[in-house]
Formats: C-alpha cells, structure tokens, sequence
C-alpha cells in the first residue's frame, strides 16, 4: 500500500470509487445493458422474420404468376375455342340460310316457270279460239251462209291442224 502512497494514490477513495465502480456497472448491466441487448435481440429476431416473410412473399408472389400465367393460358385457350365454335357456328347458320334463300330460289323460278306455262297455255288456248272464230267468219264470208255447229267445228279442226 506504500508503493500506492508513493504514487500518490489514496487506498480509501481508491477502494471506494472500486465499490462505486462495481455499483454502477451492476445498476447499468441490470437496467440498461440488459434491456438494450434485450431490444436488439429482439429487433434482430423481428429482422431477420421480415426477411424470411419478405422471401416467403417473393416466393408466394411467384407462385401466383405460375398460377396466373397457368390460369390466363388455359382462359385464352378456352376463348379460342369458343371463338372457334361460333365461327363454325355462324358458318353453318350461314350455310343454312344459303341453302334456304336457294331453296325459295328455286321454288320461285319454279312458280315462276309454272305461271309461265299457264300463262301460255291461255294465251295458245286464247289464240285458237280467236283463230277459229276468225276462221269461221272466213268461211262464213266465202261461203255466204252460216254454218251449222257441227260443221263449223269440223272445219275450225281442219283449220287449226
């Protein structure tokens, strides 16, 4: 304890700020140090379960594209297919209508060929008749007397022929 007096250190303040010393550092480790390593544990362990959230979410978030590509394919695959089914839909309406609008066509040159005939066969029939009578008013004429029925028709068909 001498050399310590020699150096001009004071044992009793030299002991009593050790105590001190040894006072504050087990206040401070108790209250302060203990606490703070506490909180940054802490904060670490919430840290580090943001980051494996964060991989967690990016992992997730690429599964949803998977599952999104996967989903958007297989609707543009479907709507390819339904646009398919109404093209060939349309096309055979379409062909059903064609077929149709011949079909009347057809049936209308049909009538129109028909009414035709009959129109012509009035017309002939019309004519012969206009031409017997001509025909009967020539003899009538030529001869000078009317003919009785009979003998106008024989002649009208002999005419006619």
């Amino acid at each position: 304890m001498e050399a310590l007096a020699n150096l001009g250190v004071n044992w009793k303040l030299f002991l009593a700020q050790a105590v001190n010393f040894l006072i504050l550092l087990f206040i401070l480790r108790r209250f302060a140090y203990r606490p703070m390593l506490d909180f940054l544990e802490k904060r670490s362990e919430r840290i580090e379960k943001g980051l494996q959230d964060a991989e967690a979410a990016t992992k997730k978030l690429s599964e949803m594209e998977e599952k999104e590509k996967k989903v958007l394919t297989a609707a543009r695959s479907e709507a390819k297919t339904l646009i398919e089914a109404a093209e060939t839909a349309a096309k055979k309406r379409d062909a059903l209508h064609l077929a149709a609008t011949e079909g009347k066509a057809k049936q209308f040159l049909e009538e129109a060929r028909t009414k035709i005939e009959e129109e012509k066969k009035k017309v002939l029939l019309e004519a012969k008749r206009e031409i017997a009578e001509v025909v009967a008013l020539s003899v009538e004429k030529i001869l000078k007397e009317k003919v009785d029925a009979t003998k106008d028709k024989q002649l009208i068909q002999e005419m006619v022929k």
